[in-house]
């Protein structure tokens, strides 16, 4: 049996450690052995590719940047609600997860289609001058297209006309 490092008492299912990826070392997931809050263990226990250092570690390799970064404290009434139950597992509330993931992403959505509606507003307002000037170059053909008419009749009575002065 694998024994905390810290308070020298057992690992076990119901009271998991966690392994310093430098050194091996291990203690209880919990904060008074690892010194992390129940954010930080939260996280831990569900990641699977996030490794944990131990301070001694942690304190040797002071430059070492993190990928994952957890702040000690935040606003909690932007946080995920957590609750931690008798046998030690954190539970994170999904409907309030659900719900700020929906108002995050209405508010990315409606950020990124602001562009998008403009440009469209512009392009309905360029289709409708376009459709006012297509409309008045109808008008104009048509009168083009009158005048063509009424010259065409008068040049063929002018070509009767002459043809019977002719005779």
């Amino acid at each position: 049996m694998t024994k905390c490092d810290i308070c020298n008492k057992g690992i076990t299912t119901k009271v998991p450690g966690l392994e310093c990826r430098s050194c091996g070392k291990v203690v209880h997931a919990s904060k008074a052995c690892s010194g992390l809050n129940a954010k930080q263990l939260s996280a831990l226990r569900n990641a699977d590719r996030l490794d944990w250092t131990c301070e001694e570690c942690h304190q040797n390799t002071p430059n070492r940047k993190s990928s994952f970064i957890i702040p000690e404290e935040d606003d909690e009434n932007n946080d995920v609600a957590v609750s931690d139950n008798s046998s030690g597992n954190c539970m994170i509330d999904t409907e309030k997860f659900l719900k700020d993931i929906t108002a995050e992403m209405k508010k990315v959505l409606k950020k990124e289609l602001q562009p998008i509606e403009a440009s469209v507003s512009f392009c309905c307002t360029k289709i409708d001058d376009l459709s006012k000037i297509v409309e008045a170059q109808n008008k104009h053909i048509q009168e083009l297209e009158k005048k063509y008419n009424y010259l065409h009749n008068e040049k063929t009575h002018l070509e009767l006309e002459m043809s019977s002065l002719k005779q």
